[in-house]
């Protein structure tokens, strides 16, 4: 998932949950937890069930007019084109794609704090404005408008906003102050619009990196975050360690090459 980064939303290897459900099941039966059938044909294991964890994709505009991954797991869609207040076109399509995975759909948008070279800068908002790029109430309104915008574009789109993961795509591809006291107000903004929405939890994609250049290392420790440190997939369960949260929150998802798409493992 990236702004206007050509990100090559997926690399990941293929699952081996297979393998490890059939000894699971092999050890329920040989147990007894599963009854044989009345006629004595012995024990009847239910059908295998994929592991929550494994097998997750992103992907956004830049799949537009591509193939998807196929079988995901579960499945986060960008509702961003690349930049704050910029809708990916094929949202639509990609939600489609996403509600038939197993479980359940998460959205991310894309994020940034451009000042007044942005026409939304003075959009009204919860705090007062006065128009200058070091306004911290302008900024808040930014991101709290932005915020609005992609979950209203989402709503519209799939008619299911609500009660959905959400994360905000914070990377230095994107637009941001200088003052990481704006860049937080911008993002506090965020946070606390998807707060306000039924059954939405918000989270946070960035690294460490581009999170203490944009915040200076700002902490959110009730906040969860998406990390995108792993290089393949046998590696995504090491970094749901919380020694790689870039705020102090619980680490939800880590991002991987899996071909020529972005997979993800869900800690």
């Amino acid at each position: 998932m990236t702004p206007v980064r050509t990100r090559v939303i997926g690399r990941r290897g293929r699952r081996r949950w297979f393998a490890l459900i059939a000894i699971v099941v092999a050890g329920l039966v040989a147990s007894g937890c599963f009854g044989g059938d009345p006629g004595g044909g012995g024990p009847s294991a239910p059908p295998p069930v994929p592991s929550r964890t494994d097998g997750g994709y992103d992907i956004s505009w830049v799949q537009c007019g591509g193939a998807y991954p196929t079988n995901p797991v579960f499945g986060v869609v960008g509702v961003s084109n690349g930049s704050a207040f910029h809708d990916n076109p094929c949202l639509a399509d990609e939600y489609h794609w996403a509600a038939a995975a197993p479980y359940d759909v998460g959205y991310y948008f894309n994020t940034a704090n451009p000042g007044d070279q942005s026409v939304h800068w003075t959009e009204p908002g919860p705090f007062s404005c006065s128009g200058t790029s070091d306004d911290l109430g302008c900024a808040y309104n930014y991101g709290y408008n932005a915020a609005r915008h992609a979950f209203e574009y989402a709503g519209a789109q799939t008619g299911a906003a609500g009660g959905k993961a959400w994360w905000l795509d914070v990377e230095t591809v994107n637009t941001w102050s200088a003052d990481v006291n704006s860049n937080m107000a911008d993002i506090q903004g965020m946070l606390d619009y998807l707060d306000s929405q039924s059954g939405v939890t918000a989270g946070i994609y960035s690294s460490g990196s581009q999170w203490a250049q944009i915040t200076g290392g700002a902490a959110l420790s009730s906040t969860p975050v998406w990390v995108p440190y792993a290089q393949q997939r046998s590696q995504a369960p090491s970094f749901c360690d919380a020694a790689y949260s870039f705020t102090g929150g619980p680490v939800s998802l880590v991002q991987y090459p899996a071909g020529s798409f972005d997979g993800d493992y869900a800690c």
